[in-house]
């Protein structure tokens, strides 16, 4: 009989989560959402997979993995899944959220760690958090987001090899859908088209269709707009690539641009550029910021520009280093983190007029992955 051997980790380090946990004094992280079950353990525990069946049934059998501050690492999953898909070796089968509990617990206490400090998830379920409290009186428990997005923010040769063939597969969607611009094509056309192209590419399933017609809401596609000649069109969207996301904008005009639509598009690919050039490892997020408005004031512009700079890897947007109602972050830029650039002007009757592409940052400074021409397309 065959058996496959134990699949490497994609992003996980242990030598990384050991030093994150020794750097914030933490003993052990408790993953328990999806993206940081499936960052510490790999199974298919999110939405979009071949079978999301352990995301289905997460309510009854739930994934939890547990991080010691060495970088070992214990994981309780459904009894009837084949852990071994799996890089962790010390796991244990469960067949009710209460049975994963009295399970988890044994194993950490294995660990010695009853009287530690312990690091949870905001997000973590509270009958989770409740038994954790609970079974160890003793120990400190942290809220620990920090401490995933340390470790997460950097991202493997792997992550960003799907990271890129995510993006590859969202702007092969945007192409399709620009070929299909024409008058009377509705918003309905458009999503199915989005949703047709992702999966017939390779990616597992959509992460977001932003689109809009006219001055309809990009936020809340599928009304039934139709498109009409002057017509602009949003097209913003993210596929999911063996667990990876990614986050491609475009707009396309079915007729003239008006000159004030083409010269705000320009001055947002020039805010693009400036951040380009401003962003490097160590690089301080205010500077970034002000080289931004700098660029944008230097093509005459006297409306506000709103500028997002976010992290993408299993998330859209993982991580804010600078949004317009976030404000910007302390959190320096780092090698191999991938953050999406996108700058956006305000204009009546049409919304958000801007571009958005992602990059990765490399020891020199920022590779641009995506690889549709910075333009308005026009039909």
């Amino acid at each position: 009989m065959k058996f496959m051997s134990r699949p490497k980790p994609i992003g996980f380090s242990k030598e990384k989560a050991s030093r994150v946990l020794g750097e914030k004094a933490v003993d052990v992280l408790i993953a328990s959402s999806p993206e940081n079950v499936f960052y510490t353990c790999g199974l298919p525990v999110r939405a979009a997979e071949n079978n999301p069946i352990l995301f289905a049934l997460s309510n009854q059998y739930p994934t939890i993995v547990a991080v010691y501050k060495d970088g070992s690492e214990s994981m309780v999953t459904w009894a009837l899944y084949n852990a071994t898909l799996s890089w962790i070796e010390e796991v244990q089968g469960i067949l009710t959220p209460e049975h994963a509990m009295d399970t988890i617990i044994p194993l950490i206490k294995k660990h010695g760690f009853e009287r530690g400090v312990i690091g949870i998830e905001p997000l973590m379920p509270y009958y989770q958090y409740e038994k954790l409290r609970k079974a160890f009186p003793d120990a400190k428990f942290r809220v620990s987001d920090d401490l995933f997005m340390d470790m997460r923010i950097s991202k493997s040769k792997e992550e960003i090899k799907r990271i890129k063939e995510s993006t590859r597969i969202a702007e092969k969607a945007i192409e399709v859908m620009v070929e299909n611009v024409a008058e009377g094509v509705s918003d309905f056309d458009f999503l199915k088209i989005a949703k047709s192209i992702v999966i017939e590419e390779g990616a597992a399933g959509v992460d977001h269709v932003t689109l809009a017609i006219g001055n309809s809401d990009p936020e809340a596609p599928g009304t039934g707009v139709k498109m009409k000649p002057g017509d602009i069109t949003r097209f913003d969207i993210g596929a999911i690539y063996r667990g990876y996301n990614s986050d491609v904008s475009r707009h396309a005009f079915l007729g003239e641009v008006p000159s004030g639509i083409q010269e705000a598009f320009d001055a947002a690919v020039e805010v693009q550029k400036a951040c380009v050039d401003a962003i490097k490892s160590g690089a301080d997020p205010k500077e970034v910021s002000k080289a931004a408005q700098d660029a944008w004031q230097a093509q005459g512009r006297k409306d506000p520009v709103f500028i997002t700079l976010h992290s993408i890897g299993l998330q859209t947007e993982e991580f804010h280093w600078l949004d317009p109602m976030r404000g910007v972050s302390p959190r320096k830029f780092v090698e191999n983190a991938v953050v999406d650039i996108e700058a956006w002007s305000l204009h009546s009757n049409v919304g958000l007029v801007g571009n958005e592409d992602t990059y990765v940052i490399t020891s020199s400074g920022c590779e641009r992955i995506s690889q549709l021409d910075m333009k308005i397309f026009i039909v």
